[in-house]
């Protein structure tokens, strides 16, 4: 009787831990493309959008009709003000690896008027394993560390940011916010 009541507890969990490292997958359809009156209102409405989500400016060009922001950490669970994170599976994953996000804005003319899009990259840190040379120096698996202090230093450590594919979530969400700031 006890094991039929653990039994679908059981299986929830394992269906949970399984889905945790499944591979992420990439949206394969291009952003929507909106038009707009002009190119420089809409990266206005763009800058001011994402600055709001905490996104910093790295390349903001208008006469290109191009808008790039540094990577941005993605938000953790003891960090409600935190927008980044559009869907609950993004939160998710944001909590178990270590990713970051670029937005990028793109303005095309479109006869008397401009054409724009939104795109979201995604990526998620990976440090290479150390070789273990024994349980003594499981401390030091990344680091130099000892077993009395952990400590982080990736100075010098073989890491690098893989690319996940585009956030649609993120992207919709944003689109949504630059379009009521353009419209007023």
């Amino acid at each position: 009787m006890a094991l039929q009541k653990l039994l679908p507890i059981a299986a929830l969990a394992a269906a949970f831990l399984a889905g945790c490292k499944a591979a992420p997958k990439t949206a394969a359809t291009e952003p929507a493309a909106l038009t707009a009156p002009n190119a420089a209102a809409v990266l206005a409405a763009a800058q001011k959008t994402l600055g709001e989500m905490q996104f910093v400016m790295d390349k903001y060009d208008v006469e290109a009709g191009y808008l790039r922001t540094r990577p941005l950490r993605a938000g953790q669970f003891f960090e409600p003000w935190r927008q980044d994170n559009a869907s609950a599976k993004a939160f998710g994953q944001a909590n178990i690896d270590s990713l970051r996000r670029t937005v990028e804005v793109f303005v095309e003319p479109q006869g008397q008027a401009v054409q724009w899009r939104c795109v979201v990259t995604v990526e998620r840190l990976s440090i290479p394993p150390r070789p273990i040379r024994g349980m003594a120096q499981i401390a030091g698996m990344y680091t130099d560390s000892s077993q009395m202090q952990q400590t982080l230093k990736l100075e010098g450590a073989d890491i690098e940011w893989l690319p996940l594919g585009r956030d649609a979530e993120l992207e919709a969400r944003i689109v949504k916010r630059i379009q009521k700031q353009l419209n007023g």
